[in-house]
């Protein structure tokens, strides 16, 4: 058994010398893909709460001085484009964005997205005084570099922990992402309030700093794998060492069957389920902040404050729902498909069931925000449900059917700016319009809900898995626990 050679190891390790760590150094490594999740995303919605104060009106009403004091006369359909622009590029990646992870070193390969995007950080409030053209060709560069980052995080958590702390160590990344949101909305909206550089360019110095800080400390201390790693102990690596050799088993390489997966009804029902919900996610990730300044009321501060407590609720979410509907798997409550249905279920009910309850609390500021915060929570549902099914429907090609999976998704980031504006127009603080755009994005989530509900699958399609003619009909030699004490 591997756990008896791995036990036994452990115990010829112990005799010969070698010095077991105190803390091993892949729970480092673990935090810094935390980091990394919570960097990336506050980098990249700096400007969404920014935004409001790159809008409003300078106090000496000087809108010829330098790039510090200047505001800008944008529409509502002028800011979701410069929102949007960094999902054009960040969208179209996704599918080539695996290819890369694969063929390069994907920790000089996210360090390097890391450099260009804090040059694109501090390029921002220079851009934007030139001209929105000027700013969307920043954004869109920035969207560009950045799609590399969650297959390049994926990649490294396969190749550093065992499979009983791979899921934590994707949970933290989600959470980090939304964390990361969180911090930035708090941040960006405090620190443009205040005379420091300027006001609201400072939002992006200092967020170019700390992207910079650390893109340095990734690069120095990260390797791709534990073997190449100066600071990984030679008892971890004694540890790690059957494991990376038996999760590294070569599959037979065939051509990607790209026909057999465009015409799966199941991952196309995933696929609309993944973008629909993106959908939601992203117009309060995007556009809420005007709705809670320009019809609620809450002016840049107190709205930083509430977006943060959209992404406390969908972070805390995802930390419970990922590892819960494992453990119902795992106990055999109910089956794997059924668990994800449940899971999306919640999710998708809960973001409908809040959304058209705001439509119907008036000028009710505090039940709507708390109404707000309720679907961010449902949404963190997902991770139950459309997140971790992608991988089961195609355990041999991942990659491919994630990249594929998550256009649309990755798409909506720019699809709900720009729907947002269509239908505000120039009346940003007109009621009945939110409302209307309330009920058009709740409406989507339902059809999601008939298509994941009656199509989608966990297991796996024919076209997703590969048999491989050398393989022995034995349980898989995946090692279950590693020894730390």
């Amino acid at each position: 058994m591997v756990m008896d050679k791995l036990e036994e190891n452990n115990s010829n390790h112990d005799r010969s010398g070698l010095k077991k760590p105190l803390i091993p150094y892949r729970y480092f490594v673990m935090f810094m893909v935390l980091i990394a999740a919570t960097v990336i995303l506050a980098v990249r919605c700096t400007i969404n709460v920014a935004m409001i104060a790159m809008v409003g009106k300078s106090k000496d009403n000087n809108l010829t001085g330098t790039i510090n004091e200047k505001h800008f006369d944008w529409n509502q359909r002028e800011q979701g484009t410069i929102l949007g622009s960094y999902y054009y590029t960040y969208a179209t990646i996704q599918i080539f964005a695996g290819l890369l992870a694969d063929k390069f070193n994907v920790v000089h390969l996210l360090a390097l997205s890391q450099v260009i995007a804090t040059l694109c950080t501090f390029a921002i409030p220079v851009a934007a005084s030139y001209s929105i053209y000027h700013l969307v060709a920043v954004r869109m560069t920035m969207g560009l570099v950045h799609g590399v980052t969650w297959p390049c995080l994926y990649n490294l958590i396969e190749n550093w922990f065992p499979p009983t702390e791979v899921g934590l160590a994707q949970g933290l990344a989600a959470a980090g992402s939304d964390f990361g949101t969180a911090l930035t909305s708090v941040f960006a909206a405090w620190i443009s309030t205040r005379g420091i550089w300027g006001g609201w360019p400072a939002a992006f110095y200092f967020m170019g700093i700390i992207n910079l800080v650390f893109g340095l400390i990734w690069a120095t201390m990260i390797t791709r794998d534990p073997f190449s790693n100066r600071f990984v102990s030679d008892h971890e690596k004694q540890q790690l060492s059957l494991i990376v050799t038996n999760k590294k088993v070569k599959q037979p390489k065939i051509a990607t069957p790209w026909i057999k997966i465009l015409t799966s009804l199941p991952l196309w029902s995933v696929i609309i389920t993944k973008g629909t919900i993106g959908l939601a996610y992203s117009v309060i990730n995007s556009k809420i902040p005007v709705y809670l300044d320009s019809v609620l009321g809450y002016k840049l501060e107190n709205n930083g404050l509430i977006n943060a407590l959209f992404y406390i609720a969908v972070g805390s979410s995802q930390l419970v729902c990922g590892p819960l509907s494992k453990y119902i798997i795992t106990k055999g409550w109910i089956g794997k498909t059924i668990t994800r249905k449940l899971f999306e279920t919640i999710a998708l009910s809960g973001i409908i069931a809040s959304l058209i309850t705001v439509c119907y609390l008036g000028d009710n500021a505090r039940l709507i925000v708390v109404c707000l915060v309720m679907s961010m929570f449902f949404y963190g549902f997902n991770l139950g449900g459309d997140v971790p099914i992608v991988p089961e429907m195609a355990p041999h090609l991942v990659g491919t059917a994630f990249g594929f999976a998550n256009t649309l998704a990755c798409a909506s980031g720019f699809i709900a700016p720009a729907l947002i504006g269509a239908i505000l127009g120039d009346e940003a603080g007109s009621q009945a319009k939110w409302i209307l755009a309330f009920q058009i994005v709740a409406g989507l989530q339902f059809v999601a809900l008939i298509l994941f509900g009656t199509f989608a699958t966990a297991e796996p399609q024919s076209w997703g898995k590969i048999k491989d003619p050398n393989e022995k009909d034995e349980p898989s030699v995946w090692i279950q626990k590693i020894d730390n004490n």
